[in-house]
């Protein structure tokens, strides 16, 4: 007996396994959408919810800007120096007058000093703390490269 075809199978399947086969194939792939999208609905909500978030936090944002630059305002109001010398006439404070005034000298107070952190107008400025490899173009570079391989013995010009 010769066998032509390995892979042909001896019996013939019954048809309530094949029934079976194919249920069991559907049943597989309607999990495997329903997983797909549960997993989409949940990541669509996730984004969602966060969205609305940032919103939320997006409009208390503006809000507290707006009430700080309310209280901004407020104080720039109540520290003007009209507001001030109303405040102070009414606590019952005056103008002082060069009578009123009296100084004191501290021995060994030298008061505050001055720091001076630039050159006054009109002086020399300082070198230019670059080297001059810094401030050279790459065609100033390259042309002094090749006047010193022509320098050279052995150079391009020899």
């Amino acid at each position: 007996m010769i066998i032509k075809n390995r892979l042909t199978q001896a019996y013939a399947q019954a048809p309530w396994r094949l029934r079976t086969q194919k249920g069991a194939l559907f049943l597989i792939g309607v999990f495997l959408a329903g997983c797909v999208i549960w997993v989409m609905l949940t990541i669509s909500v996730e984004a969602s919810e966060a969205g609305l978030d940032i919103q939320v936090m997006t409009d208390e944002e503006q809000v507290l800007v707006r009430e700080i630059a309310h209280l901004r305002t407020t104080i720039a109001e109540k520290t003007s120096s009209t507001h001030m010398k109303e405040r102070a006439v009414e606590m019952g404070f005056r103008q002082a007058t060069r009578d009123d005034i009296t100084y004191l000298v501290v021995p060994g107070y030298v008061g505050r000093q001055t720091n001076i952190s630039a050159p006054p107008p009109g002086s020399d400025l300082p070198p230019l703390l670059l080297k001059s490899t810094y401030t050279q173009s790459l065609s100033e570079w390259l042309y002094e490269g090749a006047l010193k391989l022509s320098e050279m013995p052995g150079g391009v010009s020899e």
